[in-house]
């Protein structure tokens, strides 16, 4: 048995063809790591099982050079990592190539995609999918393989017994035989990425061994903030020949957030032994001295994460983190700062208690405020600009709100004005509640063609382009539109007014205005131009002046700021935003090649308005997790037709997610 492991590009197909390894500078795409290739592949090897990985996300070679190489290998399984569910068109584009090559090879699925696998197995070449952790179900789908060399001698008794599969059964119908969640691996199984697995790939795929230190950062080069030096972001002393590198210390989330999927059941830390050894690794073999930990919730296992902050002190290391504001106290961030952290996360996501509750965040403005305020005394940075617009529940209220919020964040942190990001709009993952919302109001269709073009429109992967917006509030999407730029100048208002309202005297009131509006405004217009001027560098000259002329319009905007009152700087904007808007609708509104996969030309389903989360339901709710969107959710079910058949009950497992 040949057994052959890829990681699927994520995005447009038009878009997945430019390598991000070796590195162009001009390339705005950062090479990731195949996490969870990597990972099913280190249990595989404990049960005796080998496998060459090719990592297809990073290398991202054209049709004729994947078919070069799968002629070269000849799997007879091939294992398709699709993290997201933006990867899906390259799962098509891929399935079809090993398909017409060797008609008669098992193709399985796994990743956060598997949400949609009843598309995945109707509308790819795609023989099974793995939903939810893959290490167990895939492990015995090798044992049934070994039983089963070929496609074509499925055997579907034994299919049944695997827990964590989605396949179509004899009768052409979805199976899914549950969640692979009741074998999920224990911590003290779990283990660190073997790097040396990946080297041999990329010599035996990409030609050279040494791409391997493509992955890890320059920490000279990481650019964060408008204005900001690499060296604050993770301290002078630092030496900034050495490279950044991304791990996890932990998997699973102690959240539910309404528009997250869960891909793994409940929250398991790694042991801080293995961590001590992965780290020795990549400071010896790799020059790293600086280290993102990307785990959803650092921080949650209290004991664990003291560990590790011992040991990044130990090795030398700095580091960052992702936390919930909940997971922290003043004690704890003195501690990690102590031991060589220099910045935290926070995934706020809305500064509206409505929203957050909507979202099922579990925490407050002032659990948010208190964490933000606790990094400032401390002296770490501190990250609180991904804000998340669209929700259902969403208003031009609740918009201002999350804006003068951000505002606070950044005035009690004393950083200008201007942001890191952009708002990004909430885009509905499926496996996750806010998905199965969009169903039931009938804003994304139930047939296979209507999630199919979903899973199409959205692969472009910008949540700041409302072009992919789904639109599911109860206000028009040309609202919706505007709320992106109120979101900006009103936060720049609402902390403008702080600095006013600032018990300083006068002199310092206008220092103040000069450094952190004026002068942070320039920054972000320098910070704009270095980060566009590649790609705009062999546009059409109409492109760049076009691109010029906006950036001057936001920049004169954002001067207006100063001196215009709201009631009339509002209105401005919203004149600015419903030009951008007609100038989109102008331009995206022939249905033709991938346009068409946009809110102007496709239709996504039949809205329908008995489900909806209005203003008046949201009323009637008076405890906080009965405004959660799951909870909508659940109450929609029960008036809906109960799933009956294999095929229903299959699709409301995939629904339900984690």
């Amino acid at each position: 048995m040949k057994i052959l492991l890829c990681s699927i590009p994520d995005g447009t197909l038009k878009k997945t063809l430019q390598p991000t390894i070796p590195r162009r500078n001009d390339s705005l795409v950062p090479a990731w790591l195949p996490f969870g290739v990597l990972h099913i592949l280190s249990w595989m090897e404990k049960k005796g099982y080998s496998a060459d990985i090719y990592d297809i996300n990073n290398l991202r070679p054209s049709d004729e050079e994947l078919i070069k190489n799968f002629k070269r290998v000849k799997p007879t399984v091939v294992g398709l990592s699709a993290p997201l569910s933006y990867c899906y068109p390259n799962v098509k584009r891929i399935s079809k190539i090993l398909r017409e090559l060797f008609p008669d090879i098992w193709i399985v699925v796994g990743g956060h995609l598997t949400g949609s696998s009843n598309v995945v197995l109707y509308k790819t070449e795609s023989d099974i999918c793995v939903v939810g952790d893959g290490e167990i179900p895939f492990l015995k789908l090798l044992d049934y393989f070994k039983l089963h060399p070929t496609r074509y001698q499925i055997d579907y008794t034994g299919l049944h017994q695997i827990k964590g599969l989605a396949f179509i059964d004899k009768n052409n119908k979805l199976k899914v035989t549950g969640s692979s969640n009741t074998e999920q691996l224990p911590a003290s199984k779990m283990s660190y990425p073997d790097y040396d697995k990946l080297r041999l790939g990329l010599q035996e795929f990409g030609g050279n061994g040494e791409l391997i230190h493509e992955y890890f950062d320059q920490i000279k080069t990481r650019d964060y903030d408008p204005g900001t030096e690499v060296g604050i972001m993770f301290g002078e002393k630092v030496d900034k020949n050495k490279k950044i590198a991304t791990i996890f210390t932990s998997k699973g989330c102690v959240a539910r957030c309404t528009f997250c999927q869960r891909a793994h059941k409940g929250y398991n830390a790694y042991v801080p032994n293995d961590l001590e050894n992965h780290v020795i690794e990549l400071k010896e073999k790799y020059n790293v001295g600086a280290l993102i930990v990307v785990d959803e919730n650092f921080g949650s296992n209290k004991k664990q994460s003291y560990e590790i902050a011992r040991i990044m002190k130990k090795h030398d290391i700095i580091w960052t983190a992702m936390m919930r504001c909940t997971s922290v106290t003043y004690e704890d961030l003195k501690f990690y700062k102590e031991h060589n952290l220099v910045e935290i996360s926070f995934g706020i996501e809305s500064g509206s208690q409505k929203i957050l509750d909507i979202m099922e965040k579990k925490y407050t403005l002032e659990n948010i405020y208190n964490a933000i305020s606790n990094c400032k005394k401390i002296g770490i940075k501190s990250g609180h600009d991904s804000f998340l617009l669209g929700m259902p529940g969403e208003t031009e209220k609740t918009v201002k709100e999350t804006a003068e919020f951000r505002a606070l964040l950044a005035f009690v942190s004393e950083k200008n004005w201007s942001f890191k990001t952009q708002p990004y709009l909430v885009i509905a993952i499926p496996g996750s509640p806010l998905y199965e919302y969009c169903q039931q109001i009938g804003v994304i269709g139930k047939s296979l063609d209507e999630e199919e073009n979903y899973l199409i429109r959205t692969s472009e992967q910008n949540n700041k382009n409302i072009l992919n917006y789904v639109n599911k509030t109860n206000s028009s999407v040309k609202e919706v539109h505007y709320w992106l730029y109120l979101f900006i100048y009103a936060s720049k208002k609402a902390y403008l007014n702080l600095v006013i309202k600032n018990n300083k005297p006068i002199k310092h009131k206008l220092l103040q205005i000069y450094k952190q509006c004026i002068k942070g405004e320039f920054s972000n217009v320098v910070f704009e131009f270095n980060k566009r001027k590649y790609y705009y560098k062999n546009k059409k000259f109409l492109q760049k002046m076009k691109w010029y002329t906006f950036l001057s319009i936001n920049f004169l905007l954002s001067f207006s700021v100063l001196f215009l009152p709201k009631i009339v700087l509002f209105p401005v904007v919203r004149m600015y935003a419903n030009m951008r808007f007609y100038h989109l609708h102008k331009i995206n509104k022939l249905k033709k090649d991938e346009q068409k996969y946009n809110l102007f030309v496709e239709k996504c389903g039949d809205p329908d308005n008995n489900f909806r989360f209005t203003e008046s339901r949201i009323a009637k709710v008076s405890r906080q997790i009965d405004r959660s969107l799951r909870n909508v959710v659940m109450e929609n079910r029960k008036q809906m037709k109960p799933a009956i058949t294999d095929e229903e009950i299959g699709l409301q497992i995939l629904a339900k997610g984690k």
